[in-house]
């Protein structure tokens, strides 16, 4: 058995309470994290359009559809962005101010973006196109289609 005197227990006391903070600071820090944080699979049979949900519709003052659009889709993730997968019926839709930055990957069918003040512009399935926030115009979806977006959800400050 050791024996301290002195100074040398003041070190043996130090030693032991900071050892003891240590293992306990890295318990709560273990605690803290104890949900890995893991990589989020884009499955393919969601981008293909199999096993996604009704989406209702949402009110939103910056979008306007012409008529009844139907569509489902699957979110993937939603946090400082959101990402998911959207199929919808043919149709016409107005923005007036896009409330967010908007990348877009056409799984299916045409889009024609018509931007106020400006020509037309016509996207095809493979495509890609990043819309950004305050957009004005029309989007258009001459026959089924369906993307793959990822949206800012932050807002700017």
């Amino acid at each position: 058995m050791a024996y301290f005197t002195g100074s040398k227990l003041g070190v043996a006391v130090a030693l032991l309470v900071t050892g003891s903070i240590a293992l306990f600071s890295n318990q709560i820090w273990a605690d803290a994290v104890s949900e890995p944080i893991l990589p989020i699979t884009i499955h393919k049979h969601f981008l293909e359009g199999q096993g996604l949900v009704v989406t209702e519709a949402e009110s939103d003052e910056a979008i306007s559809t012409e008529g009844t659009i139907n569509s489902s889709s699957h979110l993937f993730f939603e946090g400082k962005i959101s990402a998911y997968v959207f199929d919808v019926d043919p149709g016409r839709v107005r923005i007036d101010g896009l409330p967010y930055d908007e990348y877009i990957h056409i799984l299916k069918g045409r889009l024609i973006l018509s931007p106020d003040n400006s020509a037309e512009v016509e996207y095809k399935t493979g495509d890609s196109l990043i819309l950004p926030a305050g957009y004005t115009g029309y989007w258009t979806m001459p026959e089924r289609y369906r993307e793959f977006v990822i949206i800012n959800t932050v807002s700017e400050p």
